[in-house]
C-alpha cells in the first residue's frame, strides 16, 4: 500500500511534463506557422508605383472656314446729265427738302456768264416766258438769246433760291431775283416766282414762267415808272 502512492505521483509528474512538453511544442509550431501580419504583409506586398498621368486627347483640328461668296459688283445708275450734279451756294432756306438738281442748275445757269447753259436745260421747244414785261421765248437758241440779252441790261444779275415746292412734274420756286440795271442810281433786289414745267423725266424743262414786280424794280433802281430799256 506505502508503493501506490509513489507510483500515482510519479505518473502524475511524467503527465505533467508530457502536458508541458505538448504545450512547448504547439507554442513552437505556432510560432513556426503563423508569421506576424505585419512582416507578411509587408513581404507580399508589391512596391508601390507611381501611375502615370493619362495623356491628353489631341485637340480637334480647327474647322475649315468656307469664304462667304463675294458681293456681286453693283451696277451704277446710269449718268445723270453733267448739269445735274451741278452745285448752288445759295440752297433753299426753311423747305426740309433738298433742291431739285434742275432748278439749281437753273440757277446756276441764271448766275453764269454763259447763255447756252440756260437753253441747254430746255427741251428742244420748251418755252420761257417773263410775266413781268410779257414776252415768251420758245426753243433753246431764243431762250440763250433772252439770258444773253439780260446780261447786257444787268450786271451782277442773280437768282438765290429760297424755296421750293414739288407737285408731280411742276417746280414751284420762290427765289430773290437781284442786279442792278446798266445806268440805274441802284441795285434792286425783288422776291420773284417760277413755275418750272418738266418733262416725264424731270431731266428738262418744258416750260418756265417767272413773276416778278417790274414796277419794284425800277422803284428800287430809282428809275421812272415808264423806263423802257434801250433798243437791242
Amino acid at each position: 500500500m506505502a508503493s501506490r502512492p509513489i507510483r500515482t505521483m510519479t505518473i502524475l509528474t511524467a503527465a505533467a511534463a508530457l502536458c508541458a512538453t505538448a504545450h512547448t511544442t504547439t507554442a513552437h509550431a505556432a510560432s513556426t506557422a503563423a508569421p506576424t501580419p505585419t512582416a507578411h504583409a509587408a513581404t507580399a506586398s508589391p512596391p508601390a508605383t507611381t501611375t502615370p498621368a493619362p495623356t491628353p486627347a489631341p485637340a480637334p483640328a480647327p474647322a475649315t472656314t468656307i469664304p462667304a461668296p463675294a458681293p456681286a459688283p453693283a451696277i451704277p445708275a446710269p449718268a445723270a446729265p453733267a448739269f445735274a450734279t451741278a452745285s448752288f451756294g445759295h440752297g433753299p432756306r426753311g423747305t426740309g427738302r433738298q433742291t431739285p438738281w434742275i432748278v439749281t442748275a437753273w440757277a446756276r445757269a441764271w448766275n453764269g456768264t454763259d447763255p447756252r447753259a440756260l437753253g441747254a436745260l430746255f427741251t428742244a421747244d420748251g418755252t420761257y416766258t417773263d410775266e413781268a414785261v410779257a414776252v415768251t421765248f420758245r426753243g433753246r437758241g431764243q431762250i440763250a438769246g433772252w439770258k444773253a440779252r439780260a446780261d447786257t441790261l444787268i450786271d451782277h444779275v442773280r437768282v438765290t433760291v429760297r424755296t421750293t415746292r414739288t407737285e408731280g412734274d411742276r417746280v414751284t420756286v420762290q427765289s430773290l431775283y437781284s442786279g442792278h440795271l446798266k445806268g440805274a442810281p441802284k441795285p434792286f433786289a425783288v422776291p420773284m416766282t417760277t413755275v418750272l414745267g418738266l418733262d416725264a423725266g424731270h431731266c428738262r424743262i418744258v416750260f418756265d414762267r417767272d413773276h416778278y414786280s417790274l414796277a419794284a424794280v425800277l422803284s428800287q433802281s430809282g428809275l421812272p415808272a415808264d423806263w423802257t430799256p434801250p433798243a437791242a
